[in-house]
């Protein structure tokens, strides 16, 4: 995971769940969606997390008619409350400071500025070593597609993150490259082995322009009904490439990323009141981006519109999620590095819960839930993987031409790693 969307979901992260896991896996639930999921209706949750939330109750009554008299008892009731006040703790403080920790600290000056300018924030927080250092700060480190732009310090601080090189999808490519041994010759070369070998099976069969054969295997047919553990085929993906300029037309229309994106806070915030949340519940957006979509598409009411983008090629929406969603993660997995595997290894080995055991509650319940995400990003079984390298490269292609967004920016940015 890019660590600029981590930066993001972490800075504007939810709730914590009720209890902390034992181990990381035992967050898979999390990440099951539920596209029918009986939810109580839009304008009920509106009302309850959005426009009652308009209404801000002071506690106390307040006007500026002071008087003619300025009273003595009033001027020490102040200075008494000047003289006594306490630090009054604020009560995210610890978990924003821990979320800073456990970040690298290579990434403190892209957030370092930003909280400097957070109203009321806690000295604590700012007091941090490596986050006191970056007030008024310019970042040093720039992506290298902003960093020709003239009077760039003048950017917002609010915007800092952007200036990250790992923030932007075209760092992929400086990362690590599969490092690829030459295979050595184990065996002696037969010239008599390889002319058998020719007439039993002819090369001119399998040559590009070779005729194709007349018969069509499993690979060429559709999927009729797909289902989350359905199959997946050569064909199921050639159609799910077609359908993605779209619902990109779809996502990217205004509107309805207006709705979508105010439909997905709904959602979050009722399944963190249900027990239903991760701390950083945009992780689910990104293990299965396309069936996250479609329950927010569903619970904004734009059901009929997003079917037309999809219809075309024979999905109905829950058919299109469940194979856009497998085709997603069989392509992960056939980019997937050398270190990437390894690291997912590692988390389902538990190389890492001694480390986790030295943390509070809610870091070790971040970091098993983060660590199961990219667990679930990347399974995929054989089958789908080989299909999908059948049709990679205008799969790549066309998820190249539209920066790795699935739908746009329709409720949140899903992106694809």
């Amino acid at each position: 995971m890019r660590i600029g969307l981590y930066i993001l979901t972490l800075l504007i992260g939810a709730a914590l769940a009720a209890s902390v896991w034992a181990a990381a896996e035992d967050y898979a639930k999390f990440y099951e969606i539920d596209m029918n999921e009986k939810l109580p209706p839009y304008d009920e949750l509106k009302k309850k997390y959005i426009d009652d939330n308009r209404i801000v109750d002071r506690g106390y009554d307040f006007h500026w008619d002071m008087g003619d008299m300025f009273s003595e008892v009033f001027r020490l009731t102040i200075k008494s409350y000047g003289q006594t006040e306490k630090r009054l703790k604020n009560e995210n403080e610890e978990a924003l400071i821990q979320m800073l920790k456990l970040m690298p600290p290579e990434t403190y000056q892209y957030i370092g500025p930003y909280l400097h300018t957070v109203p009321n924030i806690s000295d604590k927080v700012l007091n941090m070593p490596g986050i006191k250092e970056t007030k008024n700060q310019f970042p040093k480190r720039i992506a290298r597609q902003l960093e020709d732009i003239e009077d760039l310090e003048f950017l917002s601080p609010y915007l800092y993150y952007v200036l990250m090189p790992e923030a932007w999808p075209e760092y992929r490519e400086t990362m690590e490259k599969v490092n690829r041994q030459p295979a050595s010759v184990k065996v002696k070369h037969d010239p008599k082995f390889f002319a058998k070998l020719k007439e039993l099976v002819p090369e001119d069969d399998f040559l590009p322009d070779a005729p194709k054969e007349a018969k069509l295997g499993m690979s060429d047919l559709r999927t009729i009904e797909p289902t989350k553990d359905s199959a997946l085929t050569s064909a199921d993906v050639a159609a799910f490439v077609r359908t993605l300029d779209k619902v990109d037309d779809f996502g990217t229309n205004t509107d309805n990323f207006q709705k979508i994106y105010q439909a997905g806070y709904l959602i979050d915030s009722w399944e963190k009141d249900n027990g239903k949340a991760l701390i950083v519940n945009a992780l689910k957006d990104a293990v299965n981006p396309c069936q996250r979509l479609v329950q927010k598409v569903k619970y904004a009411g734009l059901e009929r519109e997003f079917r037309k983008a999809v219809v075309d090629e024979g999905f109905d929406l829950e058919g299109w999620a469940y194979t856009c969603d497998k085709t997603i993660k069989a392509y992960r997995m056939s980019m997937m590095t050398r270190a990437a595997m390894a690291s997912v290894l590692m988390y389902k080995r538990g190389v890492y819960d001694s480390y986790i055991d030295t943390l509070d509650d809610k870091s070790a319940e971040m970091q098993y839930s983060t660590m199961q995400s990219i667990v679930e990003m990347y399974k995929a079984p054989r089958n789908d993987i080989v299909e999908v390298r059948k049709n990679r490269p205008a799969l790549r292609e066309k998820l190249n031409s539209m920066k790795n967004r699935i739908g746009g920016a329709a409720g949140g940015i899903v992106t694809v790693f």
